[in-house]
C-alpha cells in the first residue's frame, strides 16, 4: 500500500520529468533558427510502483527527431545539386564565344575575307594592302581574346578548387573527431544530441563540397566515401585531399588523396569526386577544355591553310614563300599565339597577291586562292565559319544543359530539405504548447505535494494529541 512518503517520492521524480520536458522545449525554441539543429524530444515514461500503485513519471531519454529514410537521401541530393550548380555557374559566366559581342572571331573572320576581296579589285593599292594586314591582325587578336576568355576561367576554377580543399580536410577531420566524442558519450550513457548535430552539419557540407556519401556502422560512427568509393572518413580517422599541377593537362590542378592510414598520396580522376569541386573539375576539363582545344585547332587549321595559299603567291617585289600568320609549332595553344608575320606586318607590300613573279602590281590571281580558303573544308570536315558555329553551338548546348540539370537537382534537394524540416525542424507553436502542458503538469504535481504535506501535518498533529505531546 502506497504511503504518503511514497506519494512525495513519486511527485519529486515526476517534477524532474516535467522540468526536463520544459527544458527540452525551451532548448528547441532557442535553436529554432539554428542551421542543422534537429528538434529534440524528451521521452517521459512511467515508473513501476509497488502494490498496484504507480511510481510516477521519469525522464527516459532526450532523442533527436530525424527520419532515416530522408537523411539517407540527402547527401546524394546535396552532392548532385552542388555539382550541377557549380558546373552551370562556371559555364554560364563565360562570354568568350558569345556571337553577340561584335568583336569575336566570326566578325573578324568576315572582315578578313572582305578585305581580300577589296584588294582583289586593285591589288597594287597600298591602302588596301594595309587594310588586309590590319584585318589579319584583328583576326589574330580575336583568336587571342577568345583563347584568353576560355583559359582564364579554367585558371580561376583551379584557384576555387584549391581554396576549398582546406575546408574539406578540416570538415573530414571534424567528423572523425566527433565520431570519437559521440562514441565515448554514448558509452557513458549520455545522449550527445548537440555533438550529433555538429557532425550532421559537417557531413552536409562535405556532401556539398565532394559528393561524399554516408556509411553508417553498428557502433554509431559515421564514415564517408567519395563517389569513387575512396574512403574520406573511417571511424575516428580522416583522409585528406591535396592538389598538384598536372603537366599532361596544361599545368591545371589535379586532386590527390592521402588515405586515413597515412598512405599515399594517390591521384584521383576528376569523376572520383562530386559536389561543387567535382562540378568545377567537370566544367574546367569538359566543355571549357573542349572549346579551348577546338578554337586552337581552328586557329591552326585556318592559319595553316591561309599560309599555304599565301606562300604560293608573289609580293610586289617579286618574292614568294611568305607566311601571313605566325602560328608556332602545333595546334595546342595556337589561338593564343597566332599573330601576323612580323615581316608582312611591317611591310604590306609583301602581301602575296600576284600569281607569278612577272605579273604586274595589279595582278590579283593569288588573292582569289586566299579568298577560296574561306570555303575550304578544314580538318573537321567543315569550312572555318561552319566550324566556328559548331564550336559556339556545342558550348552553348553544354551550358544550357548544365543550367537545366542544375534547376532539376535544386528542386530535388529543396523537396528533401523541406521534408527534413517537417520532421526535424522546430515548430514554435508546438514547443510553446509543450511548455504549457509541462507547466500545468508541474503545477498539478506541486499541489499533490502540498496536499500530501498537509496530510502528513494532520497525521503528525493527531499523533501528538494521542500521545499527549
Amino acid at each position: 500500500m502506497s504511503s504518503l512518503f511514497d506519494i512525495l517520492s513519486q511527485s519529486s521524480v515526476s517534477l524532474g520529468a516535467q522540468t526536463a520536458v520544459s527544458a527540452t522545449a525551451s532548448n528547441n525554441l532557442a535553436n529554432s533558427a539554428t542551421p542543422g539543429y534537429a528538434r529534440q524530444d524528451a521521452v517521459v515514461v512511467d515508473v513501476p510502483g509497488v502494490g498496484g500503485f504507480g511510481g510516477g513519471a521519469r525522464l527516459d531519454t532526450v532523442t533527436q527527431k530525424r527520419d532515416r529514410f530522408i537523411e539517407a537521401q540527402l547527401p546524394l541530393a546535396f552532392g548532385q545539386a552542388a555539382f550541377s550548380q557549380a558546373q552551370s555557374d562556371a559555364l554560364g559566366a563565360v562570354s568568350a564565344l558569345d556571337p553577340n559581342t561584335g568583336n569575336g572571331i566570326d566578325s573578324a573572320l568576315s572582315n578578313f575575307f572582305t578585305s581580300l576581296q577589296s584588294l582583289s579589285q586593285n591589288a597594287g593599292d597600298t591602302g588596301l594592302r594595309q587594310g588586309v594586314v590590319s584585318a589579319a591582325q584583328q583576326l589574330a587578336m580575336a583568336f587571342q581574346r577568345t583563347s584568353q576568355g576560355l583559359s582564364q576561367p579554367r585558371g580561376a576554377l583551379d584557384q576555387q578548387i584549391a581554396s576549398e580543399i582546406p575546408q574539406v580536410n578540416q570538415l573530414a577531420a571534424q567528423v572523425a573527431q566527433l565520431n570519437g566524442q559521440i562514441h565515448s558519450a554514448a558509452a557513458s550513457g549520455v545522449q550527445p544530441n548537440d555533438l550529433m548535430d555538429q557532425r550532421q552539419r559537417a557531413v552536409d557540407q562535405l556532401a556539398q563540397l565532394t559528393g561524399a556519401t554516408v556509411v553508417n556502422d553498428s557502433s554509431g560512427d559515421v564514415s564517408l566515401a567519395l563517389p569513387s568509393g575512396q574512403a574520406l572518413v573511417t571511424g575516428g580517422a580522416a583522409a585528406s585531399l591535396s592538389v598538384a599541377p598536372d603537366p599532361s593537362n596544361g599545368g591545371h590542378l589535379s586532386l590527390l588523396l592521402t588515405r586515413a592510414d597515412g598512405t599515399g598520396p594517390v591521384s584521383l580522376a576528376n569523376d572520383a569526386v562530386g559536389g561543387s569541386i567535382g562540378g568545377q573539375l567537370t566544367a574546367r576539363d569538359g566543355a571549357l577544355k573542349t572549346a579551348e582545344s577546338s578554337v586552337d585547332q581552328l586557329a591552326w587549321d585556318l592559319g595553316t591553310a591561309i599560309n599555304t595559299a599565301h606562300a604560293q603567291g608573289y609580293a610586289l617585289d617579286g618574292t614568294t614563300g611568305h607566311a601571313l600568320f605566325d602560328l608556332g609549332s602545333g595546334p595546342s595553344g595556337a589561338a593564343s599565339r597566332i599573330a601576323v608575320d612580323s615581316a608582312v606586318a611591317g611591310n604590306p607590300s609583301l602581301v602575296a597577291a600576284a600569281g607569278s613573279s612577272s605579273a604586274g602590281a595589279g595582278d590579283a590571281t593569288n588573292l582569289f586562292s586566299l579568298i577560296d580558303v574561306g570555303g575550304q573544308a578544314l580538318s573537321g570536315g567543315a569550312d572555318a565559319t561552319s566550324t566556328l558555329a559548331g564550336i559556339v553551338a556545342g558550348f552553348g548546348s553544354a551550358s544550357s544543359g548544365a543550367t537545366a540539370v542544375a534547376a532539376q537537382d535544386a528542386a530535388i534537394q529543396s523537396n528533401l530539405t523541406t521534408l527534413r524540416d517537417s520532421t526535424s525542424g522546430v515548430s514554435v507553436d508546438e514547443e510553446l504548447i509543450k511548455m504549457q502542458q509541462a507547466q500545468r503538469s508541474y503545477e498539478a504535481i506541486t499541489r499533490v505535494i502540498s496536499t500530501t504535506t498537509a496530510m502528513l501535518d494532520s497525521l503528525m498533529a493527531i499523533g501528538a494529541t494521542t500521545t499527549g505531546v
